[in-house]
């Protein structure tokens, strides 16, 4: 079921101390896919593990070891997660959301092997954007920098038309798996106008025990990335985001460094508030014009964009990690000279994309992007999450893997 890849050019020799087993889960994703980069060329024996056979982290030059497992609700995981932890000697897990959602009822069985590991009580409520709302709007000073909104658990808490008027829309319609009755589906609806909204919590409200509404927050994203040990801040970085997939509002897909230190001071005091304890991107909303700002939602794992901050020179995992077995250090401040980083495939290419279909941009607009989106190949600072050092390989399989795609569903 599993690989071991014995080739291990390209990596960087392990330190001393280092040579402990790790597990990283759900591969397939970018920002683990940063992680298991970011432990391999520090030396530890990187264990990539995901439900997906195609993970692209499989086809990583810095795994060690790449195994299959069975899905997060197959009744076989557990079983399977409990031999593997003690046939292969791990000693340390790299959880995502999903993991620790599925491993909810043996936690405590795989708590020492999680570094920085909160307790149940402070990750579930990390975890769900109703709960982290929910307890900021109530711990009194760190309620600031909030976007007007509310908590739903009954009609009496629903806002009404004059409620609503005194905001801008849109609005947004959030639920969390952990909140629905009888399902386990989370949901965000973004809602154009103060009627729609209200007929869609109608709508959803007997299906979750608790709802989240928001209205718009103008400006751009920022993600503030924090690594919280023993209750102090240990490392930090900030990225500001430019493009979204899709453009009107999304995933960072072009991203640069940032620095802004009023939402810095925020987001360590709002972290502090959650009692959340290792990493976090703490998300926001940023005017420029105005430099007002509101704190969106705390993503309570590694973060998409963790390539800008490895490339910025920002190791969070192997910060952390290194924590976790006895040799800690700090990396504060923010990082030297600019920076600016993209997901080149899929996630720019779907950008533009989304902006070729939008029939609000002008077609001069959307000539200059296209334009832009070339120029931004050979722009001197600019760097791609998968085209990483020693490991480009990556980056030209998921260009392979966008147009197989393409081809594919263009002749269905």
């Amino acid at each position: 079921m599993g690989r071991v890849v014995s080739d291990l050019a390209g990596k960087a020799a392990p330190l001393l101390g280092r040579d402990h087993a790790v597990l990283v889960v759900d591969c397939q994703a970018l920002g683990m896919i940063a992680v298991v980069r970011s432990l391999g060329r520090a030396g530890y024996r990187v264990h990539a593990v995901s439900s997906d056979r195609d993970a692209l982290g499989f086809r990583s030059s810095f795994r060690s070891v790449d195994v299959c497992h069975p899905p997060y609700a197959d009744a076989s995981f557990l079983p399977w997660l409990q031999d593997y932890v003690q046939r292969n000697r791990i000693e340390a897990i790299i959880p995502s959301e999903a993991f620790l959602h599925a491993i909810r009822s043996e936690f405590e069985k795989y708590r020492s092997l999680i570094p920085d590991a909160a307790s149940v009580s402070i990750w579930e409520v990390c975890l769900s954007k109703v709960a982290t709302q929910r307890l900021l709007l109530e711990s009194g000073a760190h309620n600031q920098h909030l976007p007007p909104g509310g908590i739903i658990t009954s009609a009496i808490d629903s806002p009404d038309q004059t409620e609503l008027g005194r905001h801008n829309g849109p609005f947004y319609l959030k639920a969390d798996s952990g909140h629905g009755i009888g399902h386990t589906q989370a949901t965000v609806i973004r809602c154009e106008d103060a009627s729609s909204l209200i007929s869609q919590i109608e709508l959803l409200r007997p299906r979750y025990h608790a709802l989240l509404w928001q209205s718009f927050a103008p400006g751009m994203k920022v993600g503030v990335s924090l690594w919280r040990h023993h209750g102090a801040v240990m490392a930090e970085s900030m990225v500001l985001g430019l493009h979204m997939h899709p453009h009107g509002g999304g995933m960072m897909s072009l991203r640069k460094t940032f620095w802004h230190e009023a939402i810095l001071a925020d987001a360590k005091q709002k972290m502090e508030s959650l009692g959340w304890q290792g990493v976090a991107m703490m998300e926001y909303k940023w005017n420029p014009a105005t430099d007002e700002f509101w704190f969106i939602e705390i993503n309570a794992r590694f973060w998409g964009y963790l390539h800008l901050d490895l490339f910025a020179g920002k190791d969070f995992p192997r910060l952390q990690l290194d924590a976790h077995f006895g040799q800690v250090t700090t990396d504060m401040g923010p990082p030297r000279g600019e920076l600016y980083c993209r997901d080149t495939v899929p996630g720019e290419v779907l950008y533009l994309v989304s902006v070729l279909k939008d029939a609000k941009v002008s077609w001069r607009s959307k000539v200059w992007r296209m334009v832009v989106f070339g120029a931004l190949f050979f722009h001197p600072t600019m760097k791609a999450d998968l085209l990483f050092p020693a490991d480009r390989s990556l980056y030209w399989r998921a260009w392979l893997r966008f147009f197989s795609d393409l081809v594919v569903t263009r002749w269905r």
